[in-house]
């Protein structure tokens, strides 16, 4: 799995709601919804923005009612497409960290095989063939 840019999602997201979940981790469930709550929050809001631009008491610039509303649903979305984008590239390193420490530097792995070579806790065999793998991946 590769990292994900947080920018890059929170746009797809922004610009197709639902789109930077399935950018980050292909979530088609969250996409879906996320693609009918959107569509339907930008539809009522432009709705909305209409409504009160049409209305006497509001002689407002073309537009600016709208575009204000419209804030109201793409910033969120913007957020929480970076949101899911820098939580998967937590849990990417956090995984990598994890695997690092469990598994140590080649000569830690060498070391430890050796020490249970010496307390005859694996054989001759295992350890050469724990060795071999080790030093293959070098």
């Amino acid at each position: 799995m590769e990292k994900k840019n947080p920018l890059l999602a929170g746009l797809f997201n922004m610009l197709m709601p639902g789109s930077g979940y399935w950018y980050v981790n292909q979530d088609r469930g969250r996409f879906v919804k996320t693609l009918i709550v959107g569509i339907v929050a930008i539809a009522a809001l432009i709705v909305l923005g209409t409504l009160i631009q049409r209305t006497a008491d509001f002689p407002l610039p073309q537009g600016l009612c709208i575009g204000v509303l419209l804030l109201f649903a793409l910033v969120p979305l913007f957020l929480n497409g970076q949101k899911t984008a820098i939580h998967h590239n937590y849990v990417l390193d956090s995984a990598s960290l994890y695997t690092s420490r469990q598994h140590g530097t080649d000569e830690a792995q060498l070391a430890r095989n050796q020490n249970l070579r010496d307390k005859g806790m694996i054989s001759k065999q295992e350890y050469d063939s724990r060795k071999d793998n080790i030093t293959s991946k070098e």
